[in-house]
């Protein structure tokens, strides 16, 4: 059972962008405390000291990580029926603050050197991100 209006296309689509950007936060988090930063993992590349393997597998994890999630949210969120989760609503909605809030408080500091450039790789990997949860999306809802 596919939605046949505009609106009802657009909010799984959005929803799933949504989601998909936020499992890319989470790979970047759980990449960071395994000690493959993006902006790390680019410097030892051009200086020649690293492997171009952790720098390619980091953008990869957080685009591939976002992608998949959309696919599948954006399956889930336009085949389901989600009258009768409704008084479940807001126990998924606070479950998910709280773990959002606790795997937010996993991510390491970035160095104080570092820290510009670590922005800027981050907010890199989330327009890549969104990139590609976008097609995640379109590609589930697509028919």
């Amino acid at each position: 059972m596919a939605p046949s209006s505009s609106l009802g296309r657009t909010v799984p689509a959005v929803a799933a962008i949504v989601g998909g950007v936020m499992v890319a936060m989470i790979v970047e988090i759980m990449l960071a405390r395994r000690g493959i930063v993006l902006v790390g993992a680019w410097r030892g590349v051009f200086r020649g000291s690293g492997t171009p393997l952790h720098a390619a597998l980091a953008w990869w994890a957080i685009t591939g990580g976002a992608f998949v999630a959309s696919f599948v949210l954006a399956l889930a969120a336009s085949r389901l029926s989600w009258l009768y989760f409704r008084s479940l609503r807001f126990v998924a909605v606070a479950a998910l603050v709280l773990v959002l809030a606790t795997i937010g408080d996993l991510a390491p500091p970035a160095p104080a050197g570092v820290a510009g450039a670590h922005a800027l790789a981050t907010l890199a990997a989330l327009a890549a991100a969104v990139l590609m949860a976008s097609f995640g999306a379109f590609f589930a809802l697509r028919h």
